[in-house]
């Protein structure tokens, strides 16, 4: 529901699992909500742009079709006239602490008069003590056939599932929300509760997520969506130079050849201390491939899209998946273990790449917060950055480390450790942020005004690190970038099966640690192009794309 087009903001409340309720005991004992219909959250959404009931109306039919569950009355309660009061946000001051408050109406009361108590005399009473830094009341629709048809919902759900109002208050802290329950104010709210209810339930709730960038909703992606719209912004870029520069490392292509695999798009590919190759297919299978015998296992399958990999010295895999985050793969129990999905109240919406260091700190990128995968060329017709470099402590704790990249991309160490090397792919460079010494927190250009588009990096045992470049890079696009915003939005318009296809290049550079090229490999086939992942292992460069079923294997000189 958060990515239907035209809402600005989701909010979704998680109950603490097995909570007590909090409010004074003024209508009798309440059991807590079983685990086995405990509502899971509340949406709040707010829709964006003057226009917004206008743009909502639409949204709200389309949602409806698909809902199946009691949250599908929430855009109407919403959207209709009065149902719902908002008294604040926070108002700029932290909420720390959050509870839910479920109301079931009195039989024989007027749904129009406890609609009136709800909105008009519970809320604002509520709202003006002062602990309380939020609250918002919602008074449901009514629980009818006529209205709620679908099968297994509003209507059919038992009397004591239904509940018809709620409120969500917002506190600083535990303690204000237990001095709130404790306070006179709500203690003479009693009789009118009495009057007005037949049972009331209040639960402190564990978590809100918020799932909104910048405008644009995040959500986890469970499936392929639609094209987002653009917002492009003007950015004038250097000429391109012809090539990379010439150096005595340089060479012809060498000798190379094409290993099929049972999957389509490997993004990336990593080696494990055996020489096979580990990489991640479309549909989510982590593969295992000998380039010796030929032989593929299958170590797992992450249900989504991985993206880049890393391989621990335990023998575990560290997987970005574009759709479910920074993941863990045990090849032993083929068992996925998520490490990080959302960054604060925001999910992951495009997870790169990552590496590890040996304390087992793990740095890694999301390319864009704004496109997912399926879509990620609207990042660069929009030329406005929005990757981001995170790093995730052994604890579990994680940091948001750089933002506004142009989308961030491969990450690899130093050999020392003293350095983090990132891709920048719409940036055309190589960045340095350095994590020890006198420059540390710092970032600075490692090789800038490349000429391609640079995506995953592996470093190598001798010192070096391997740069796959998708493509050459582009005249045209670059000159976009200082194009009117409505000829971009007209071409991001144009169906995907017309756009321009990349140069069907095969290409890898490979620089030291100070930047300095080292070798650049260039080439065409029919059978392999658009080279996004590049390993070195045992004498000979594998190469992975997301055009293709195959990794190429290219023999290095001696």
């Amino acid at each position: 529901m958060a990515r239907t087009p035209g809402l600005f903001e989701y909010r979704q409340h998680h109950f603490s699992a097995g909570g007590q309720g909090l409010w004074p005991n003024i209508l009798g004992a309440e059991p807590p909500q079983p685990e086995t219909r405990r509502i899971d959250g509340m949406q709040e959404l707010t829709f964006a742009g003057a226009l917004s009931p206008l743009r909502g109306a639409k949204q709200r039919r389309r949602i409806h079709q698909d809902e199946a569950n009691v949250f599908q009355r929430t855009l109407l309660h919403l959207g209709g006239p009065g149902w719902g009061r908002w008294y604040g946000s926070g108002n700029g001051e932290k909420v720390g602490d959050r509870c839910a408050v479920l109301l079931r109406r009195k039989p024989g009361l007027h749904r129009r008069t406890f609609h009136q108590f709800v909105n008009h005399t519970l809320g604002p009473s509520l709202a003006g003590i002062p602990q309380v830094k939020e609250l918002r009341s919602q008074v449901f629709l009514p629980w009818l056939k006529e209205l709620w048809n679908t099968p297994g919902v509003a209507h059919a759900n038992p009397p004591e599932d239904r509940f018809d109002a709620s409120l969500v208050l917002g506190f600083a802290s535990e303690e204000d929300m237990g001095a709130f329950f404790a306070s006179p104010q709500v203690n003479g709210l009693a009789g009118e509760l009495r009057h007005h209810c037949s049972a009331l339930q209040a639960y402190r709730i564990s978590r809100t997520y918020t799932y909104v960038v910048e405008g644009r909703p995040a959500l986890p992606q469970v499936k392929p969506e639609r094209k987002p719209s653009l917002a492009p912004l003007k950015r004038a870029l250097p000429t391109p130079p012809a090539r990379a520069a010439r150096t005595a490392g340089s060479h012809p292509f060498p000798e190379a050849r094409l290993l099929r695999l049972s999957g389509e798009a490997p993004e990336d590919v990593v080696a494990d201390s055996e020489g096979r190759l580990v990489c991640g297919v479309k549909g989510g299978r982590i593969l295992r491939l000998d380039p010796v015998t030929g032989k593929e296992e299958v170590l797992g399958n992450t249900g989504g899209r991985p993206l880049g990999l890393e391989l621990l010295a335990d023998g575990t895999v560290l997987v970005c998946d574009a759709h479910r985050g920074l993941l863990k793969l045990d090849p032993r129990t083929a068992s996925i273990e998520t490490l990080v999905q959302f960054v604060g109240e925001t999910p992951l919406r495009f997870c790169s790449n990552v590496t590890a260091a040996r304390d087992g700190t793990l740095w890694f990128t999301e390319s864009t917060h704004r496109f997912d995968f399926e879509h990620f060329v609207g990042a660069m017709y929009e030329h406005r950055p929005s990757g981001r470099l995170f790093r995730r402590d052994p604890d579990g704790h994680v940091e948001t480390v750089l933002e506004d990249l142009f989308f961030a991309n491969g990450v690899t160490l130093t050999e020392d450790e003293s350095a983090l090397i990132f891709a920048e792919t719409d940036g055309y460079r190589l960045s340095r942020y350095w994590l020890k010494g006198p420059k540390r927190g710092q970032t600075d250009i490692l090789a800038g005004n490349l000429p391609g588009f640079p995506d995953n990096l592996s470093r190598s045992q001798d010192g070096k690190f391997w740069v796959a470049l998708v493509t050459p890079r582009n005249p045209l696009l670059d000159r976009l970038g200082t194009s009117p915003g409505w000829i971009r939005k007209a071409l991001w318009r144009v169906p995907d099966a017309l756009q321009p296809e990349p140069a069907k290049t095969v290409w890898a550079l490979a620089f030291d640690e100070q930047g300095r090229p080292l070798a650049d490999l260039q080439t065409q086939r029919d059978d392999f192009y658009g080279a996004t992942g590049a390993a070195e292992s045992k004498g000979a460069l594998y190469l992975a794309s997301i055009y293709g079923n195959g990794l190429l294997q290219v023999q290095l000189p001696r």
